[in-house]
């Protein structure tokens, strides 16, 4: 009888110590599984956090984009010099060319871009007043340099390698048209 107590007290020792071993393990699972689903949480708000700041720089561009269209109309209505005419000709329809590149980025991206495609003067233009050209061309010059800056933040922020792609085209488009804002001010202020 004696032999049966201490077989049944070892047996439910080793049962006690199954328990206790198997749910460590089970605890150690759980904890590894919260930690998994935590970094995953962790990781879909930082895509989410990283697709937000995209559509809203996105939104900026195009907003500038719009802008640098806008000026370079009104500056072919006021600049009578054919070749400085033509200069701010070829600005406006690089950056037409850039507002749709910016569509089809956001399309792919299910960013929605306001449609820029009627521009409205709404300020008086005087066209005899240098001045005023030339101011007209600052503001087109700080719109397209924020468009550099809004661009360099963009790359940093996105990870897509398409997107990248069309960021860096658009620089190389923007950075000329910089060029040929430059271009048309020195001739514009060596013309005074």
């Amino acid at each position: 009888m004696k032999y049966l107590k201490t077989r049944r007290f070892t047996i439910l020792i080793l049962l006690v110590i199954t328990t206790i071993s198997l749910s460590f393990n089970s605890c150690d699972e759980l904890i590894k599984n919260k930690d998994k689903e935590k970094q995953e949480q962790e990781q879909k708000n930082k895509s989410i956090t990283n697709n937000k700041n995209e559509a809203k720089l996105l939104l900026m561009l195009s907003k500038d984009n719009h802008e640098v269209i806008k000026l370079s109309k009104t500056l072919q209505q006021i600049i009578t010099k054919d070749s400085i005419a033509d200069l701010v000709k070829t600005i406006e329809k690089t950056h037409i060319n850039i507002a749709k590149e910016f569509s089809e980025v956001a399309s792919d991206k299910l960013i929605s871009i306001p449609n820029y495609t009627e521009v409205t003067m709404q300020q008086t233009i005087d066209h005899d007043n240098l001045n005023y050209k030339i101011q007209t061309l600052k503001k087109l010059r700080a719109k397209i340099d924020n468009q550099l800056y809004l661009l360099e933040k963009l790359s940093k922020t996105t990870n897509s390698k398409d997107f990248q792609n069309i960021l860096s085209e658009t620089d190389s488009k923007i950075n000329k048209s910089l060029n040929k804002a430059d271009n048309i001010l020195n001739n514009l202020n060596t013309n005074s």
